[in-house]
């Protein structure tokens, strides 16, 4: 009997040994953190597992360059590539730029002057991560209050004209494009101010002209008739590049898998919003631009690059050395951070 015993034992031993080795199979990969063989968790696991600093500080501002982060951000393409993006809204460019010096931030948004400037004065060793904007016909927009001084770009001359801040992309891409025209352009005197004031400023007669962003541009044209004198991004300026996303030098190389997790991030939402306009570009500039619904589909678009190319970006460098914002000429291409698989 003891001997039927212990066989009738062992064959039950060998029948549970399966199930047991299961479930310590399951518990193994629970507490080692790997997820379901269905794809999902494992790619999770690879991207976000060697990060050096998963939580982040992004700088952003709430213009139309922004879709392709926020779409990124809404959609979760950050959270799958295991990082934890902590949105930094800023009240303008150089603050942006401001506080990355400051190590407020870890990446923010800038116009591409303010990041140039920063490198070439020596105030900052910075790094564009990615590429952001390039200017398309209808963007960015010298316009006038009906019935002003000012009818055709010659009229520019000696006039008072509000731009975002000098030495940006605003008074640099309108003097290249005026002095084309035959403008003297040290007479024109430059009216710093925000954005959202220009309409009002134009209304009340303080500024004769405004160099207006989309979807600036559209708002002005609806809420107060502002006539259209000269597109900033034409001729000389033309697909001239407006902004990127920037870091110090020392934080992208302590943490280039980051870096790069971010960028493929971003490159998911950069490919959403140029394939899809109504559904997911619209619907973002509602959202986060304030934009109204009926105007969205107004406002006028440019371009999402999806690569960075030194040859473009550099263009925005010589134009601040034409007009003497910075003093030597800035090679910007060692600032670039190739994406993830470029050669």
């Amino acid at each position: 009997m003891a001997g039927r015993g212990d066989t009738l034992l062992m064959r039950q031993s060998r029948k549970r040994l399966p199930i047991f080795c299961a479930i310590t199979l399951a518990l193994l990969l629970a507490f080692s953190g790997c997820g379901a063989l269905d794809g999902s968790g494992s790619s999770n696991s690879s991207t976000s597992g060697g990060l050096e600093k998963p939580s982040i500080k992004v700088g952003v501002l709430p213009v139309v360059d922004m879709a392709p982060f926020y779409q990124a951000a809404d959609s979760g393409y950050f959270t799958q590539e295991g990082l934890d993006v902590q949105v930094v809204t800023a009240p303008s460019g150089p603050s942006a730029i401001e506080s990355l010096i400051g190590e407020d931030l870890d990446i923010a948004v800038s116009s591409y002057p303010g990041a140039f400037a920063a490198q070439a004065k020596k105030a900052a060793d910075i790094k564009i991560v990615t590429d952001l904007y390039a200017a398309r016909p209808g963007h960015g927009v010298l316009v006038a209050a009906p019935n002003g001084g000012i009818s055709r770009p010659e009229d520019a001359a000696g006039k008072k004209i509000a731009v975002t801040s000098t030495g940006s992309i605003s008074d640099l891409a309108l003097m290249s494009v005026l002095q084309s025209r035959g403008v003297d352009v040290g007479t024109i005197n430059w009216v710093p101010m925000p954005l959202p004031d220009m309409g009002p400023a134009l209304q009340r007669g303080n500024v004769d002209a405004a160099v207006v962003i989309e979807p600036f541009v559209t708002l002005t044209q609806k809420s107060m008739g502002a006539v259209p004198i000269v597109d900033i991004a034409s001729g000389p300026t033309a697909e001239l590049p407006m902004s990127g996303f920037a870091a110090l030098a020392k934080w992208v190389s302590a943490n280039p898998k980051t870096v790069a997790a971010f960028q493929r991030g971003l490159a998911k939402g950069i490919a959403d919003v140029k394939k899809d306009r109504s559904g997911r570009l619209d619907p973002i500039l509602v959202k986060y631009v304030k934009i109204d619904t009926a105007i969205a589909p107004q406002v006028h678009i440019a371009e999402y690059p999806e690569s960075l190319d030194a040859g473009r970006l550099q263009r925005v460098a010589d134009l601040m050395k034409q007009f003497n914002v910075i003093q030597d000429r800035l090679d910007v291409s060692p600032m670039l951070v190739p994406p993830p698989g470029a050669k």
